[in-house]
């Protein structure tokens, strides 16, 4: 299930939702109350202009319900809500046309709280300009009515900051957890990075230096049976045979622990993608997949990284899948998701840099857009020697 998230692509917390929504139905239900008791009702008129009342009111807390709503919504989420707000704001300016009631103003302090969920930080400062503008014509040429106007415009700007302080805070901690969850990935991949080199060496070290020594020993032995005789000749060659299966048990090891050296990715890739809000992630990937190459494995990685972030902030995908396959010579990625993309899409310094990343590795890059974001990546490996 998605979550209602600010303009810039953020969570909005659970409990902030809870608390706005319910603030705002009491607003509702008070401003309903006040409105409807002092609206005339005993001619045909004012039964007429009680029903738009109504109607009107009715209007603003279907937008309200439709702009706050927990669930994202599965397209144009921003639009939707922008709309719905749009929808209360006509809503308000309806019934102050047709109310003798002060505390309709209520009603456009909640406006103004919703705004930086929805715009910009200008976009928001002038709409609350707006809104304190429209107050002020509806009220002027009574007393006091400028002080009335600073009274108005101070809850409003009051509303619109305590919202972008929940907008900021919220931030704040989804980047906590963002840093925090890459670096216990990159920790997984340095220490997949850290055994993939300790193995090679001691393979290394026994393939070059006992090795090496065994079959020295071997070539003595093997010239001792030509030059001794009797029972030295027969110790001579058990020895010799030994020697030869010791070597080939040296080889055999060696070849092991180079077959072991690949990198696992899986642990690495498992840590980066847990634990992230709005997005749903699949990971397809047999546990005994892996990469020879350190700078393989890195750039499958940064690729992923790249592409969870890019969908977080521009996809409005609730659905991504994540499949890594091994060829014979190649490591296969796919990287798919619901989300929308916008016909005049370009690509950002993300892509371009993960499409540099992987033809310095003699790999490919495609993307198709026909259905959400599908990114197919094919890099050539080559088994460590």
């Amino acid at each position: 299930m998605k979550r209602f998230t600010t303009r810039y692509g953020q969570p909005v917390h659970r409990l902030t939702q809870s608390l706005e929504g319910v603030m705002g139905y009491i607003a509702w239900a008070i401003v309903c109350y006040l409105t409807l008791s002092n609206a005339p009702s005993q001619e045909d008129a004012g039964q007429a202009r009680l029903f738009i009342i109504v109607a009107l009111l009715l209007l603003f807390i279907v937008g309200f319900y439709y702009t706050t709503r927990e669930q994202q919504y599965v397209r144009m989420d921003m639009r939707i809500r922008q709309l719905s707000f749009t929808l209360q704001f006509l809503a308000v300016i309806g019934i102050r046309f047709v109310a003798d009631s002060g505390v309709v103003a209520i009603l456009s302090v909640s406006l103004a709280a919703q705004l930086p969920f929805l715009m910009s930080r200008m976009a928001s400062y002038l709409l609350v300009l707006v809104l304190v503008m429209i107050d002020l014509a509806f009220i002027w040429g009574e007393t006091d009515a400028i002080i009335w106007t600073a009274l108005g415009a101070a809850f409003h700007v009051f509303a619109l900051l305590m919202s972008q302080r929940v907008i900021q805070e919220q931030e704040a901690r989804d980047q906590i957890t963002t840093l925090n969850r890459e670096l216990l990935a990159t920790q997984a991949l340095l220490e997949e990075s850290a055994k993939q080199t300790e193995r090679i060496r001691i393979a290394r070290d026994l393939h070059d230096g006992l090795g090496h020594h065994l079959t020295a020993l071997i070539l003595k032995l093997q010239y001792l049976t030509y030059t001794t005789e009797g029972e030295t000749r027969t110790r001579i060659e058990e020895t010799h045979q030994l020697s030869r299966l010791l070597l080939t048990d040296v080889r055999n090891t060696v070849h092991e622990m180079r077959g072991d050296s690949n990198i696992r990715l899986k642990e690495a890739l498992e840590a980066l993608i847990s634990q992230i809000p709005r997005l749903s992630i699949n990971l397809t990937m047999d546990d005994n997949v892996s990469v020879p190459d350190i700078e393989v494995a890195e750039a499958l990685f940064r690729c992923i990284q790249e592409a969870v972030t890019n969908t977080l902030k521009h996809g409005n995908a609730s659905q991504m899948n994540i499949a890594i396959e091994r060829s014979s010579n190649d490591v296969l990625l796919s990287i798919t998701d619901n989300g929308g993309c916008h016909l005049d899409w370009r690509e950002g310094a993300g892509l371009r840099g993960m499409r540099e990343r992987i033809e310095a590795l003699k790999g490919k890059l495609d993307i198709a857009t026909s259905s959400g974001f599908k990114l197919n990546i094919t890099i050539p490996v080559a088994e460590s020697l």
